[in-house]
């Protein structure tokens, strides 16, 4: 341990000699979640006119706002570009950001094949443990990526992370750090799930019932999936697996209730696979006790290859809108980016190529806009400018509050009567008009669906 702190010494800089480091041109990657840059972030906010075109990568930040962007609204020096929106990342003004898509199990490899750069690289880390390892706690995801393709990495310790159990992505060691950073040890940001509504709750049961005893599950953050594990909480069901992208607070009360075993998956057979923590105060304290859980990245949480092996799959996703024919669009608004890609595609691919796997997509039926417009979530066709995350040939299942159809093997005839099935009756017969002008709907077609 002594010859491991002394390298930590000698590896040691102010947050201010790490900003020193970065130069023009460069892209500075602060990762996502509780695990964001604070301390090189707060550093850099001080070089805003001495640095040019220095992009900023983030993803789902679970810290305060950006202080490079705040101090820089007239991107002098900085702009964003994110593999995933979150509100934070929304906050930088639109014309200082950008997105880059891609499914969240291809980003190692964009890496490896150099499609994507890292020059700088600064991830919140826990301290060094008796063999020199630090742990990208609570959410190893694309952490270690990152890290190990910069031409710097900064690991930024904070006291109160801790170890974490999982595969090697889930750490790194303080030889391959090129300098530490110490800070004020912010604490992990808990964020609850929000509230289900009543739609939320149908949803939910028309999906339980698809899920069986021994069913291995994607649920992640979000009212719908917390409102089937409440639901689930309440059955009999038991020996559930789970193999996710994201870990959240549904997950873990189902696990001290006991539904959770593992005992008939596959892959890590008796573990709780997750790449992501996404949730509570409570949940993280989980992490830190439960000791059946595995983090993982998302080179294997969301590898199609890896999720298919696992019998009775059953993969839970939530979409923006979708159009008659099933293209999916689950991150924007037109061609208003809102969050990303993610993992949808890799779980939706995954769970049907499991044996009586089955890939949900689901939303209520309808939202209303800011002007107080009510607008159906199941389109003719989606939004000028809006993104497929799905495509068409790939969606299975598509529930909303108005019951469950499958759309896999459907011919467009069909799939619209299906879908509008499912849309909110005002919109039905709007719908309906539009189909027949499109040419997706014969005379003899009737709304019910499986």
């Amino acid at each position: 341990m002594s010859d491991i702190m002394s390298e930590y010494r000698e590896k040691l800089v102010s947050a201010e000699e790490a900003a020193a480091m970065v130069q023009s041109n460069d892209l500075v990657d602060y990762y996502a979640f509780t695990a964001s840059s604070r301390y090189l972030d707060a550093a850099l906010a001080g070089r805003v006119g001495a640095l040019e075109n220095v992009t900023i990568r983030s993803e789902l930040r679970l810290a305060p706002p950006f202080a490079v962007f705040m101090a820089d609204p007239g991107a002098r020096s900085f702009t964003l570009d994110s593999l995933f929106y979150g509100p934070i990342e929304l906050m930088v003004p639109p014309a200082q950001r950008t997105a880059t898509p891609a499914p969240l199990s291809f980003f190692e490899a964009l890496f490896r094949r150099g499609d994507l750069q890292c020059d700088v690289a600064a991830i919140m880390v826990s301290p060094p443990d008796n063999e020199g390892y630090m742990h990208f706690c609570p959410s190893p995801g694309l952490a270690r990526t990152l890290a190990t393709h910069a031409r710097l990495f900064f690991a930024e310790i904070n006291e109160s992370y801790f170890p974490i159990q999982g595969t090697e992505d889930r750490r790194i060691h303080l030889s391959e750090v090129s300098h530490v950073i110490e800070g004020d040890n912010p604490p992990m940001l808990g964020v609850p799930a929000p509230a289900a509504s009543a739609e939320d709750q149908q949803i939910a049961a028309h999906i339980l019932g698809v899920i069986q005893d021994g069913s291995c599950l994607q649920i992640g953050y979000g009212a719908v999936p917390d409102a089937v594990a409440a639901l689930i909480g309440e059955t009999e069901l038991r020996d559930l697996g789970i193999h996710t992208e994201f870990l959240s607070d549904g997950i873990m009360r189902l696990y001290k209730a006991g539904r959770i075993t593992g005992a008939k998956k596959t892959t890590d057979p008796g573990k709780i696979l997750a790449g992501i923590a996404f949730g509570s105060s409570e949940l993280y304290e989980f992490i830190r006790e439960c000791p059946d859980l595995y983090m993982s990245s998302p080179t294997y949480s969301n590898n199609p290859g890896i999720i298919r092996q696992n019998d009775n799959f059953v993969s839970i996703n939530a979409f923006l809108e979708i159009d008659l024919s099933g293209q999916v669009n689950a991150e924007s608004i037109g061609t208003d980016v809102r969050s990303g890609t993610g993992g949808q595609l890799d779980f939706v691919i995954g769970a049907q190529q499991a044996r009586d796997g089955k890939a949900i997509l689901c939303s209520a039926s309808t939202y209303t806009r800011k002007d107080g417009v009510r607008v159906s979530r199941i389109l003719p066709t989606l939004t000028r400018g809006a993104t497929v995350t799905t495509p068409r040939s790939c969606v299975q299942y598509v529930c909303t509050e108005y019951g469950m159809v499958n759309l896999r093997g459907r011919n467009l005839w069909e799939r619209s009567e299906r879908l509008i099935s499912i849309a909110h009756p005002d919109f039905r017969d709007e719908l309906i008009r539009e189909a027949e002008a499109m040419g997706v709907w014969r005379n003899r077609n009737r709304v019910g669906g499986e």
